[in-house]
């Protein structure tokens, strides 16, 4: 991948998680890049694949931290999932899934798709791990492991958004109260 397109990447993850997909322009890239508007359509002939290629992005990303955490016991993979979200609210930022997720229906269908499966395959290995704790003994909370997951998700998801509006430290408090929640 080139130098140029990793940073029009990059740039558009950026602008996504703190203005929303729908409040960028290519403009915004070449400005800040110093480059011509038709470099970015070089690279990205239209925006839904620039914001194909961020989901891709976010989701390679991410699959490389779940594979790192399938040697921690449930307990350690729940905290480092949760870790995710509070160095992104150390950042002032929101989780792809938030910043995407909130104007999906104003996505074109690419898009649409691509954070659809994202959200599927998070959704299920955070499943797993909540599964694995209760296999364990090391978790144990009496919803339905489906039902602790989306809650689970859906907490952190919003903690960021809270913390935007409150500048308090939203996701700490959640994290303390999720981990109590498993325990």
């Amino acid at each position: 991948m080139s130098q140029t397109r990793q940073q029009i990447i990059d740039l558009a993850d950026q602008l996504i998680r703190e203005k929303g997909y729908n409040a960028f322009s290519y403009k915004d890239i070449s400005s800040v890049l110093n480059i011509k508007n038709a470099a970015v359509h070089y690279h990205f002939p239209s925006k839904a694949e620039l914001g194909k290629a961020v989901i891709q992005q976010n989701w390679k990303d991410y699959t490389r931290e779940l594979k790192k955490w399938d040697v921690l016991n449930p307990t350690q993979s729940l905290e480092a999932f949760i870790q995710v979200y509070e160095k992104l609210g150390s950042q002032g930022l929101v989780c792809f899934m938030g910043a995407m997720g909130a104007a999906y229906e104003t996505l074109p269908e690419i898009m649409q798709s691509e954070l659809t499966a994202a959200s599927v395959e998070i959704r299920l290995w955070l499943r797993q791990v909540l599964r694995k704790g209760l296999e364990t003994n090391e978790f144990h909370f009496t919803e339905k492991v489906e039902e602790k997951a989306d809650f689970i998700i859906s907490a952190l998801l919003s903690s960021l958004i809270l913390q935007r509006v409150t500048k308090e430290n939203i996701p700490a408090n959640v994290k303390s109260a999720i981990l109590a929640s498993v325990k």
